[in-house]
């Protein structure tokens, strides 16, 4: 029993333990909210409001207190939190000091490229692959073959010109 416990909070877990328990979650926020879990939406409602707050656009209706009552702000807590709970219980967490900033520059630009091609592509990973496929959707299928070349075609990127 102990063994058990530990790998729940150690890990590492069967990747068929982390599909099943994402498979529930999922039903879950469907069943709870009535709406498919994403994750993009409730950030580009988050980056309307920082802009129009910033002064750069003027006619955003959104409030703070609408973000505060989105349970998609919630959820998009949940996964980061979580996110980072597991990698510090995994004693996977390190922290150190940037040795070379072309490396912090390319993970800025790659996340504002992976936030701007999920906005495009009307989804992220959990909006497209894990809903669109739970529901037979073809743009889920699409969108998982894109993400698999353009993950391929980033890591060659990535090995010729950053390492």
């Amino acid at each position: 029993m102990k063994d058990g416990l530990k790998t729940i909070y150690k890990g590492p877990w069967s990747y068929w333990v982390g599909a099943v328990i994402l498979a529930i979650l999922n039903i879950l926020v469907l069943v709870i909210r009535q709406v498919p879990w994403g994750i993009t939406t409730n950030i580009e409602a988050w980056s309307a409001w920082l802009a129009k707050v910033l002064g750069l656009i003027q006619n955003e209706d959104i409030t703070f207190e609408q973000l505060m009552l989105s349970s998609g702000t919630y959820l998009n807590l949940g996964v980061i939190l979580g996110a980072f709970w597991a990698t510090l219980a995994a004693s996977q967490a390190r922290f150190r000091p940037v040795k070379d900033k072309k490396f912090v520059l390319s993970a800025i630009a790659g996340g504002l490229l992976m936030g701007y091609g999920a906005r495009i592509a009307k989804g992220c990973n959990i909006g497209l692959v894990l809903n669109g496929i739970a529901s037979s959707s073809l743009s889920g299928w699409i969108f998982t073959v894109a993400v698999f070349i353009g993950v391929w075609l980033g890591s060659k990127i990535l090995l010729r010109f950053l390492l």
